[in-house]
């Protein structure tokens, strides 16, 4: 069967207005219970995560069914009508932190001490009280968060609505922000640099405009850092996962060790495009032809359960239950919601969506998403509901874990050196749009941000700067940087959702010591990597991944994943160059 069996989850309409009746009904009791919230508290908290999670299979439900096809208008209507429920409960938990807050000390430490369930939880949340501020205080912080969300808004204004890029005649077709990437990915050389020069253009002429909103964007944050009393913008925003700015820079400082090995990498992409020199706009070009077969979902189920043998006969059942229990929806349909993702509640199966197209890029999204969902399976399966989720910090380690074992597996069974090279270039990639991008993006903000801590006002020429200067860096003599990539900062949405893009390349990195140390068949590893997997969010990020065995605060540690994309770059290169 090809299609998700959401049947588990609800048989009927009556199932669903049941448990609908009951997350009102419980949101109700909530209400009157926080009538004298200090005595009820606990019950409160008990009666939250208890509705929480009846939500959570509602909404989850809704969200899929409508996912499955848009065109049900039932589906549609259901989904509005919960998320609506979803927003209206969730508002419910507003009260939590600042109660746990306001206590004093003894009565904190009573309230721990009585309820150990609740132990981390609420210690999580104790670790905000010397950046808490008076309840005044917040409250006036809490009424100018719309004013100061309004860099990212702009942002988006900017770049959907007032920005009108051209028409190319060349190609016949209207530039977009959607188009602009897949075209310098396919199109000849000469209308690429087109493009490329007729998009930038575009964005130049709002250089000024784009300066002014991330340079607000960046003053928010740094004042609202002071005011919280953390000593920089960045230790706020990785106070939340407990995460050192050490490590921060140590993913800085190992990528420029590396930089070398990408530069060789476009060396050997320049000979193998057959170009005189590599310039920005030919950075999207596939370097090979492809992989030239075609993979039915039936043989791709076969791959993915032979490539993460090396995790042990109990992960590769849990596997085969995804194929044999109509986890996964596989094939797109008129409909049907693009792209692929994991989900599924607390009480459901981890369900997976794709869109498969017999194609080698479709093995990889399903054992991708396979990742997520077994580690959502053992999460589930060993915490109770509060402490089941997992931080994105971490969400991407078990996902791109199996790419790499997919890898591993593909690169060890390649027919020829064109599948080899294939399989060799999706690795390098890899490492390069997750690792070596998003770090190159981490800098950009670590020093905007240092700057303006400084009390330096930043221009939309001084981005420019900044930018072109870290993309020579970056991609060193081996590729031109045309003058018109400095504008690249501009478009780039994730400067908005402050020092999150590290997690990306933290991610990747230690997916890939991890990755290796299964490879190497040492049992205690492989137990410490599915301890990791079990782990929920009981454990902080750092901690569960050094538990793991890929320790990245240690430099060592983080260069050995480097030492994997090293040798895969040096035998890339060894096979162009034959």
């Amino acid at each position: 069967m090809c299609n998700w069996d959401l049947s588990k989850m609800y048989k009927d309409k009556n199932a669903i207005e049941k448990d609908i009746k009951l997350v009102n009904e419980n949101i109700n009791k909530i209400d009157e219970l926080k009538k004298n919230e200090k005595d009820n508290f606990v019950e409160i908290l008990d009666l939250l995560f208890e509705t929480d999670r009846v939500m959570d299979n509602l909404y989850t439900y809704a969200s899929m069914k409508k996912d499955e096809n848009s065109k049900v208008s039932d589906s549609v209507k259901l989904e509005l009508e919960l998320s609506s429920l979803y927003n209206k409960l969730q508002s419910r938990f507003s009260f939590v932190e600042p109660f746990v807050l306001s206590l004093k000390e003894d009565e904190q430490d009573k309230l721990i001490k009585e309820n150990p369930s609740y132990e981390i939880f609420l210690k999580k949340i104790l670790r905000f009280k010397e950046h808490t501020l008076s309840a005044e205080e917040e409250n006036i912080i809490s009424l100018m968060s719309e004013a100061m969300s309004s860099p990212h808004n702009d942002f988006y204004s900017l770049q959907n609505t007032d920005m009108e890029f051209p028409y190319v005649e060349s190609i016949d077709e209207k530039l977009t922000n959607a188009n602009f990437v897949p075209l310098l990915s396919k199109l000849p050389r000469e209308q690429r640099k087109e493009v490329f020069e007729k998009y930038y253009d575009e964005l130049a002429k709002y250089n000024n405009t784009f300066g002014s909103t991330l340079y607000a964007n960046i003053k928010n944050l740094v004042i609202l850092s002071k005011i919280k009393k953390y000593d920089s913008a960045r230790q706020m925003e990785l106070f939340n996962d407990d995460v050192e700015e050490v490590v921060y820079d140590n993913l800085i400082d190992i990528v420029h060790e590396y930089l070398p090995y990408m530069y060789k990498y476009y060396k050997a992409r320049t000979k193998l495009l057959g170009l005189d020199e590599h310039h920005m706009y030919d950075v999207y070009v596939p370097s090979t032809k492809g992989f030239d077969r075609e993979i039915p979902f039936e043989e791709a189920k076969k791959m993915v359960i032979e490539a993460v043998k090396p995790m042990g006969e109990e992960y590769q059942s849990i596997m085969k239950k995804a194929f044999e229990e109509n986890w996964i929806d596989v094939y797109p349909k008129d409909g049907k919601k693009p792209g692929a993702y994991s989900w599924g509640s607390y009480d459901s199966y981890p369900y997976i969506l794709l869109n498969y197209t017999n194609d080698v890029d479709s093995v990889f999204t399903l054992i991708h998403e396979l990742g997520h969902s077994i580690h959502s399976y053992y999460s589930r399966a060993n915490n109770e509901f509060k402490y089941a989720g997992y931080t994105i910090f971490v969400a991407e380690v078990a996902s791109t874990c199996n790419e790499m074992l997919l890898l591993d597996y593909m690169i060890k069974n390649a027919k020829n050196d064109d599948e080899k090279l294939y399989l060799l270039d999706h690795h390098i990639n890899s490492f390069k749009s997750t690792i070596f991008r998003q770090t190159m993006f981490a800098e950009f903000e670590r020093e905007t941000h240092k700057l303006v801590e400084e009390e330096k006002a930043l221009t939309g020429e001084d981005f420019n700067e900044i930018y072109l200067n870290l993309n020579k860096k970056y991609f060193g003599d081996s590729v031109v940087s045309d003058d018109l990539i400095k504008y690249e900062w501009s478009r780039i949405p994730h400067f908005y959702t402050n020092f999150y893009v590290y997690k990306y390349a933290t991610g990747l990195s230690s997916s890939s010591i991890l990755s290796q140390k299964i490879l190497s068949g040492n049992k205690q590893d492989l137990e410490n990597y599915k301890n990791f997997l079990k782990d929920g969010n009981k454990n902080y990020p750092l901690v569960q991944l050094k538990n793991a065995g890929a320790n990245i605060k240690d430099k060592e540690v983080l260069r050995t994943a480097f030492e994997v994309f090293k040798e895969k770059v040096l035998e890339f290169e060894k096979i162009v160059n034959k």
